[in-house]
C-alpha cells in the first residue's frame, strides 16, 4: 500500500541523497547569499540573515576573547564552516542522523572540530563537565521542518540554558538564535520567561533581545564595543537584569 504522505517521503529521500554530494555546499552558499540580498532589498529589517548572524558570533568571540564555540543544532554546518578559522575548538551537536553524518564527513579534516550526534539537552550534560574555560554558546537546536529532527520537544532551549547557567566556569557568552519563535507556543517559552530564568541565577547579567538573537552574559568590557550596527548602544529591548 502506498502511504498517504508518499510525496513527502520521496522529497525527504531526495534531500538526504543530495546531502551526500558536493552540490549541497553550492546550494547552501547560494541560499545564504540570496537570503542576504533579500534582507538588503527589504530595507535591512531587524531579523538578520544568517550571514550577518555569523558576523555577530565572530564579533562576540573577538570582544570577549573566546576560543571555544559550542553549538547546538548543526543543521547544514554553515555556522561551523564560517567559524572554523575563528575558534581553536568547536563542538557542534546535531540530532538528525543524516545531517550529523554530513557534518562529520565535511569537517573530518579539521582536528579542532567535533560533531556529536544526539539530543543537545542530553549531550550538554556530558560535555559541560569537560569545559574548563569560558565558551561561546550558540543555541540553535530546534525542529524547523524539512530534514531537521524533532526530539521530545520542538526546542530544548530551557534545559540547555539551565545547564549552561549552572556551569561553574565564569565568563560564558550565551547567544540564542531565532527569538522570533519565542512566543510561548509550540514548546517555545516567551522571551520574558528566558529573561526570568537568567535573572534567577545571574541577576547582574546583561540580557539583550534584538536582531533575532538573545544575548546573555556578564557585564561587557567597557573599553570595547560590539560592531553589530548599534554603535555599542543597547536597543530598547536590552536591559541589565540588575
Amino acid at each position: 500500500m502506498i502511504p498517504a504522505n508518499y510525496k513527502e517521503v520521496a522529497i525527504r529521500s531526495v534531500k538526504k541523497a543530495v546531502l551526500l554530494t558536493p552540490l549541497s555546499d553550492i546550494i547552501i552558499l547560494h541560499r545564504l547569499k540570496k537570503e542576504f540580498q533579500e534582507w538588503e532589498r527589504n530595507g535591512k529589517p531587524d531579523v538578520l540573515p544568517n550571514l550577518m548572524k555569523q558576523g555577530i558570533v565572530e564579533e562576540y568571540a573577538r570582544r570577549f576573547r573566546l576560543t571555544t564555540l559550542i553549538e547546538t543544532g548543526t543543521n547544514m554546518g554553515a555556522m561551523v564552516s564560517a567559524m572554523k578559522a575563528t575558534f581553536k575548538r568547536i563542538v557542534s551537536i546535531e540530532l538528525e542522523e543524516s545531517l550529523y553524518a554530513r557534518a562529520k564527513r565535511k569537517f573530518r579534516r579539521f582536528s579542532h572540530i567535533t560533531i556529536i550526534q544526539g539530543d543537545s539537552s542530553e549531550v550538554l550534560g556530558d560535555l559541560l563537565p569537560t569545559l574548563v574555560e569560558p565558551c561561546l554558546f550558540w543555541l540553535d537546536a530546534h525542529y524547523s521542518g524539512g530534514l531537521t529532527a524533532k526530539g521530545p520537544q520542538e526546542t530544548p532551549i530551557v534545559k540547555e540554558l539551565l545547564q549552561v547557567l549552572a556551569h561553574p566556569v565564569a565568563g560564558h557568552i550565551i547567544l540564542i538564535d531565532d527569538i522570533r519563535c519565542f512566543t510561548g507556543q509550540n514548546d517555545y517559552p516567551a522571551i520574558s520567561k528566558i529573561r526570568e530564568i537568567v535573572c534567577q541565577s545571574h541577576p547582574d547579567w546583561v540580557f539583550e533581545s534584538r536582531q533575532d538573537i538573545m544575548r546573555i552574559h556578564a557585564s561587557s568590557p567597557k573599553s570595547d564595543k560590539l560592531a553589530s550596527g548599534s554603535s555599542g548602544q543597547h536597543s530598547r529591548d536590552s536591559e541589565n537584569l540588575a
